[in-house]
């Protein structure tokens, strides 16, 4: 199929002018995506201090209040 138009074609206005453009934000699936790495990380964390007396002497977690594998 094919759409005709029958008239005098009309223009876009032009924009306004001194509009700025709002921030974006993280779309719908960036944010599910985040979450869902955040809750695997909670869960290695929580596994990694579960199994903590499994780990060698000398392993260090750091101790900013949770339990993180090195830079991780």
């Amino acid at each position: 199929m094919v759409a005709v138009t029958y008239g005098t074609a009309r223009a876009a206005a032009p924009a306004a002018v001194n509009v700025k453009p709002a921030k974006q934000g993280k779309s719908f699936f960036a944010r599910v995506f985040d979450a869902i790495t955040r809750s695997q990380m909670k869960r290695a964390e929580r596994e990694l201090a579960r199994y903590r007396h499994l780990l060698p002497q000398g392993f260090k977690l750091s101790g900013d209040g949770e339990q993180k594998l090195g830079g991780w």
